[in-house]
Protein backbone atom coordinates (compact mmCIF):
# COMPACT_ATOMS: atom_id res chain seq x y z
CA UNK A 1 0.00 0.00 0.00
CA UNK A 2 2.76 2.45 0.78
CA UNK A 3 4.53 1.52 -2.43
CA UNK A 4 1.53 2.51 -4.59
CA UNK A 5 1.11 5.89 -2.78
CA UNK A 6 4.83 6.53 -3.39
CA UNK A 7 4.35 5.88 -7.11
CA UNK A 8 1.46 8.36 -7.21
CA UNK A 9 3.65 11.12 -5.67
CA UNK A 10 6.49 10.80 -8.16
CA UNK A 11 7.03 14.00 -10.16
CA UNK A 12 5.43 16.36 -7.62
CA UNK A 13 8.88 17.86 -6.88
CA UNK A 14 9.21 18.73 -10.55
CA UNK A 15 5.94 20.67 -10.42
CA UNK A 16 7.14 22.62 -7.36
CA UNK A 17 10.46 23.43 -9.05
CA UNK A 18 8.67 24.64 -12.21
CA UNK A 19 6.31 26.78 -10.11
CA UNK A 20 9.24 28.37 -8.23
CA UNK A 21 11.13 29.05 -11.49
CA UNK A 22 8.09 30.73 -13.06
CA UNK A 23 7.38 32.86 -9.97
CA UNK A 24 11.04 33.91 -9.66
CA UNK A 25 11.15 34.78 -13.38
CA UNK A 26 8.05 36.98 -13.05
CA UNK A 27 9.52 38.69 -9.99
CA UNK A 28 12.76 39.37 -11.88
CA UNK A 29 10.83 40.92 -14.79
CA UNK A 30 8.83 43.16 -12.44
CA UNK A 31 11.97 44.30 -10.60
CA UNK A 32 13.67 45.13 -13.91
CA UNK A 33 10.66 47.19 -15.00
CA UNK A 34 10.64 49.08 -11.68
CA UNK A 35 14.35 49.83 -12.03
CA UNK A 36 13.93 51.08 -15.58
CA UNK A 37 11.02 53.37 -14.70
CA UNK A 38 12.98 54.73 -11.73
CA UNK A 39 15.91 55.59 -14.01
CA UNK A 40 13.57 57.30 -16.48
CA UNK A 41 11.99 59.39 -13.72
CA UNK A 42 15.41 60.47 -12.44
CA UNK A 43 16.46 61.43 -15.96
CA UNK A 44 13.29 63.49 -16.42
CA UNK A 45 13.85 65.27 -13.10
CA UNK A 46 17.43 66.18 -14.02
CA UNK A 47 16.48 67.36 -17.52
CA UNK A 48 13.56 69.36 -16.13
CA UNK A 49 15.83 71.12 -13.64
CA UNK A 50 18.40 71.88 -16.34
CA UNK A 51 15.65 73.28 -18.61
CA UNK A 52 14.33 75.43 -15.75
CA UNK A 53 17.77 76.92 -15.10
CA UNK A 54 18.37 77.47 -18.82
CA UNK A 55 15.07 79.39 -19.08
CA UNK A 56 16.02 81.36 -15.97
CA UNK A 57 19.39 82.26 -17.49
CA UNK A 58 17.74 83.44 -20.70
CA UNK A 59 15.47 85.76 -18.69
CA UNK A 60 18.49 87.15 -16.83
CA UNK A 61 20.34 87.83 -20.09
CA UNK A 62 17.37 89.73 -21.51
CA UNK A 63 17.02 91.66 -18.24
CA UNK A 64 20.64 92.81 -18.55
CA UNK A 65 19.80 94.10 -22.02
CA UNK A 66 16.69 95.89 -20.75
CA UNK A 67 18.49 97.39 -17.76
CA UNK A 68 22.09 98.05 -18.87
CA UNK A 69 24.77 98.73 -16.29
CA UNK A 70 25.21 102.32 -17.48
CA UNK A 71 21.69 103.23 -16.32
CA UNK A 72 20.28 100.45 -14.14
CA UNK A 73 17.27 102.49 -12.96
CA UNK A 74 16.03 103.36 -16.45
CA UNK A 75 15.25 100.68 -19.00
CA UNK A 76 16.04 100.48 -22.70
CA UNK A 77 12.56 99.70 -24.03
CA UNK A 78 13.90 99.10 -27.58
CA UNK A 79 15.40 95.83 -26.30
CA UNK A 80 11.96 94.49 -25.35
CA UNK A 81 11.36 92.23 -28.32
CA UNK A 82 10.73 88.55 -28.92
CA UNK A 83 14.06 86.76 -29.08
CA UNK A 84 14.32 83.58 -31.12
CA UNK A 85 16.62 80.68 -30.35
CA UNK A 86 19.33 81.88 -32.74
CA UNK A 87 19.24 85.44 -31.34
CA UNK A 88 19.57 84.18 -27.78
CA UNK A 89 22.55 81.99 -28.74
CA UNK A 90 24.36 85.11 -30.01
CA UNK A 91 24.00 87.05 -26.75
CA UNK A 92 24.17 84.22 -24.22
CA UNK A 93 27.18 82.20 -23.13
CA UNK A 94 27.22 78.60 -24.44
CA UNK A 95 24.42 76.44 -23.11
CA UNK A 96 24.77 73.19 -21.32
CA UNK A 97 25.07 70.36 -23.79
CA UNK A 98 21.63 69.17 -24.83
CA UNK A 99 19.79 72.35 -23.76
CA UNK A 100 18.28 75.03 -25.96
CA UNK A 101 16.28 78.20 -25.36
CA UNK A 102 13.27 78.06 -27.65
CA UNK A 103 12.27 81.73 -27.33
CA UNK A 104 12.05 84.67 -24.96
CA UNK A 105 8.97 86.87 -25.28
CA UNK A 106 9.15 90.38 -23.84
CA UNK A 107 6.07 92.58 -23.55
CA UNK A 108 5.97 96.16 -22.26
CA UNK A 109 3.15 98.05 -20.63
CA UNK A 110 3.20 101.71 -19.57
CA UNK A 111 1.86 102.42 -16.09
CA UNK A 112 0.86 105.87 -14.87
CA UNK A 113 1.79 106.46 -11.24
CA UNK A 114 -0.23 108.60 -8.85
CA UNK A 115 2.51 111.23 -9.09
CA UNK A 116 1.78 111.57 -12.80
CA UNK A 117 4.96 109.87 -13.97
CA UNK A 118 4.79 106.87 -16.28
CA UNK A 119 6.96 103.81 -15.88
CA UNK A 120 7.50 100.78 -18.07
CA UNK A 121 6.48 97.38 -16.77
CA UNK A 122 7.99 94.35 -18.52
CA UNK A 123 6.85 90.78 -18.66
CA UNK A 124 9.43 88.24 -19.84
CA UNK A 125 8.57 84.64 -20.59
CA UNK A 126 11.28 82.23 -21.68
CA UNK A 127 10.94 78.62 -22.77
CA UNK A 128 13.83 76.16 -22.77
CA UNK A 129 14.13 72.46 -23.50
CA UNK A 130 16.76 69.90 -22.51
CA UNK A 131 17.22 66.33 -23.63
CA UNK A 132 17.21 64.30 -26.80
CA UNK A 133 14.63 62.75 -29.09
CA UNK A 134 14.00 59.94 -26.59
CA UNK A 135 13.51 62.00 -23.43
CA UNK A 136 13.17 65.78 -23.46
CA UNK A 137 11.78 68.19 -20.89
CA UNK A 138 10.57 71.73 -21.52
CA UNK A 139 10.20 74.44 -18.90
CA UNK A 140 8.82 77.98 -19.07
CA UNK A 141 9.71 80.74 -16.65
CA UNK A 142 8.23 84.21 -16.23
CA UNK A 143 9.76 87.40 -14.83
CA UNK A 144 8.21 90.84 -14.24
CA UNK A 145 10.26 94.01 -13.93
CA UNK A 146 9.66 97.75 -14.02
CA UNK A 147 11.59 101.01 -14.18
CA UNK A 148 12.65 102.73 -11.00
CA UNK A 149 12.19 106.46 -10.83
CA UNK A 150 13.94 108.77 -8.41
Amino acid sequence: MSYSSYNKQRGSGLMIVLFVIVVMGLMAMVMTKIGTSSQTMTTKEVLGTRAWFTAHSANEVVLTRLFPLESPFQSDSDKCITYTSSEIEKIMPPFQKGCQVIKVVCTRKKIRLSSGKTVNEYHLESTATCGSNNVAMTRTQEVWAKDLND
